[in-house]
């Protein structure tokens, strides 16, 4: 987490900061959480901090390293105590669908979080490994394993993050078939208006071929768990926060 009690630039004797780097990060923090879809800028972050914005680029040379900031900050703060489960596969699952609804509110800092290079991941690669340890995997594999988790929660995040939303998908396609070849409509035509609930078990199919995929690592491991029907899920609290925006 970004310490901010000797991070403020000096003043002079018996005149205290106004103004901290954890200050400033915690008010980024809030507003990405609060309104996902506004673009966090200095503007908006120097006002939610009761600050001019040149005043942060006293602590901030660019708006990149604050997103950074922010991003470390979301991702040291995701932290969870070990999922529910009978087999390291519910585990897994249930931090994977826990993982990515902790994300849900931060897309737009998901190209920073995916590439920090601060040890912000930690706390959520140490209780990751702990899942996998039954699979008796040695370093090397297990490194990989982490890192198909990891990015795989990610980048199912940034795709749902990016795609657009499946009605208005469907209704542009819908439009365009018009036009198309009649047999190209009565082929893909039916299949089109699946594509609304084959997003919303698109995640779950996802988590199968990475416990599969795992399984296959291990020596003597039982085959994945077979999928679980899409449900509603328990959202996991934010740190800073109580109501987690919709997705």
């Amino acid at each position: 987490m970004v310490q901010s009690s000797t991070d403020a630039p000096s003043r002079g004797r018996g005149r205290p900061a106004r103004l901290s780097r954890g200050q400033i990060v915690d008010a980024a923090v809030g507003l990405v959480y609060q309104d996902p879809s506004e673009p966090l800028t200095v503007k908006r972050v120097a006002e939610a901090a009761g600050s001019a914005p040149m005043a942060l680029y006293r602590y901030f040379p660019d708006r990149d390293d604050l997103l950074f900031a922010v991003a470390d900050r979301v991702a040291s703060d995701m932290e969870f105590d070990r999922p529910a489960g009978s087999t390291w596969q519910e585990e897994l699952r249930n931090w994977m669908w826990m993982s990515l609804e902790y994300l849900r509110p931060y897309t737009q800092l998901l190209p920073y979080i995916a590439s920090t290079r601060q040890p912000a991941w930690l706390p959520a690669f140490v209780l990751l490994t702990e899942i996998l340890e039954p699979l008796e995997l040695g370093d090397e594999d297990l490194a990989l394993a982490v890192a198909l988790v990891s990015t795989t929660i990610v980048g199912q995040a940034t795709l749902a993050a990016r795609r657009v939303p499946a009605p208005e998908m469907v209704s542009a396609m819908r439009d365009a078939l018009e036009a198309a070849d009649p047999a190209d409509r009565a082929r893909v035509g039916p299949v089109l208006e699946q594509l609304p609930g084959a997003f919303e078990r698109l995640y779950d199919r996802v988590i199968d071929a990475t416990l599969a995929a795992l399984a296959s690592m291990g020596e003597g491991t039982e085959p994945a768990a077979p999928a679980t029907p899409p449900r509603k899920r328990a959202v996991p609290t934010a740190p800073l926060f109580s109501n987690p925006s919709p997705w």
